[in-house]
């Protein structure tokens, strides 16, 4: 999808090139946060590497993933729900113990 905005800012001084390239920017990255952009597709309209993308997004302060309370919270319930089978599947591999 192609977007296009009509911006009158009617000073003649501004470097119309320069201003463009920003919004489209500053428009990349508040999709990427809003999650209606996959960091992939961010980088790459940004001419970035991943490095550089990350770089980017920690200067700006939006994090990468977002990772809720939530989410850990259910992570923890699997870990505890598969926790005997890993115990047995390390027991049974001849280690001396996970923790």
């Amino acid at each position: 999808m192609k977007l296009e905005i009509e911006i009158d800012i009617g000073d003649e001084s501004v470097d119309k090139k320069q201003l463009e390239e920003h919004l489209r920017k500053e428009a990349i990255l508040a999709l990427f946060a809003e999650g209606k952009m996959p960091a992939g597709r961010a980088n790459r309209a940004l001419g970035l590497t991943r490095l550089q993308f990350m770089d980017l997004l920690r200067q700006r302060g939006i994090p990468i993933v977002d990772y809720t309370i939530d989410d850990f919270d259910l992570d923890m319930k699997t870990v505890e729900e598969l926790w005997p089978e890993i115990e047995r599947n390390v027991r049974d591999s001849g280690a001396r113990s996970i923790g």
